[in-house]
């Protein structure tokens, strides 16, 4: 398969006009129009529903998407991986991180990254965790570092570096801090949540129903770490977190973890990218410089 005729298709599906792909590439209208239907014709399955609003991909056409990004992809990691054998171009490594990543372990790994590589140049990016698995497919990412259930996607490599906890969390002047707490005091006081996407949200379901309780029903529900950990610090907010999280806060004595022993529980911190990929030698370097980080900071991330 012509790689520019991927090229060309993936400007038609994003601009969903010939027009405006066509002027985008700087070709002619009728040449990029040959071009997708020639790829249709090999294919032998229609890419776009010819529409009065424009085109409309089909489900062939967004399964092609995906692969023909991930073959953009390859092609441009090959490109940089020459030109940076041959001296013409300086590394690159994209990590896409969790919250909890991204205040804590990432500086550390960052700097060393840096002191150890300079030529390589050092790309993060910040979401849940759910949101990074698309990019890793896609190949706009290199690695992700961050919780991740282990298993639950047999096209990705996970490898643990180091293990965080996940407790209940309160301001410093909560009326609950201060001594061991029994489930059912946790359900005077309203919670602030992320999405119940993050796989180990599970668990403190489970402890409330095996208690013969119904789970804390959130009365606000964030994907922004920074606004969680703000509600939690203005207010009489409960949020169940990982420490490394809340590790500024704790040095500030600004959030405590509270004393519910059932309601605590280890997680993985994983490196995780895609299994059929070959790692590059500037990867393979940023992964080694996790491992090392990740290890010498192991005692600290769930130290109380």
């Amino acid at each position: 398969m012509d790689s520019r005729r991927l090229q060309y298709f993936l400007a038609v599906y994003e601009h969903g006009s010939l027009g405006r792909a066509a002027a985008a590439l700087n070709l002619t209208q009728p040449a990029l129009s040959k071009s997708v239907h020639q790829l249709e014709s090999e294919l032998k399955v229609r890419l776009f529903d010819r529409t009065p609003k424009g085109l409309v991909p089909t489900i062939y056409g967004d399964t092609l998407s995906l692969h023909a990004r991930a073959v953009q992809s390859e092609l441009r990691h090959a490109e940089r991986e020459i030109a940076l054998m041959s001296g013409a171009a300086k590394g690159e490594v994209r990590i896409g991180v969790t919250p909890s990543i991204a205040t804590s372990l990432m500086p550390l790994i960052a700097a060393a990254l840096h002191e150890e590589r300079p030529a390589i140049e050092l790309t993060v990016i910040e979401a849940l965790v759910q949101h990074h698995g698309p990019a890793l497919r896609q190949g706009e990412l290199d690695l992700v570092l961050g919780g991740w259930a282990r298993g639950m996607d047999s096209d990705l490599a996970t490898e643990v570096v180091c293990s965080d906890v996940v407790r209940v969390c309160a301001r410093a002047g909560h009326p609950l801090v201060g001594q061991r707490r029994r489930l059912p005091a946790l359900l005077d006081f309203p919670w602030v949540m992320p999405p119940h996407t993050e796989f180990w949200l599970d668990h403190l379901d489970r402890s409330f129903v095996s208690a013969g309780l119904h789970p804390p029903a959130p009365a606000v529900i964030s994907n922004s770490a920074s606004f969680i950990t703000a509600m939690v610090r203005s207010g009489d907010f409960l949020s169940y977190l990982p420490a490394l999280l809340i590790a500024r806060d704790r040095a500030a004595a600004e959030i405590v973890e509270l004393e519910v022993p059932e309601l605590s529980v280890a997680i993985d911190v994983n490196v995780t990218y895609l299994a059929r990929a070959a790692l590059s030698a500037t990867v393979s370097a940023a992964v080694d410089t996790i491992r090392t980080v990740c290890a010498g900071r192991q005692g600290a991330i769930v130290d109380r």
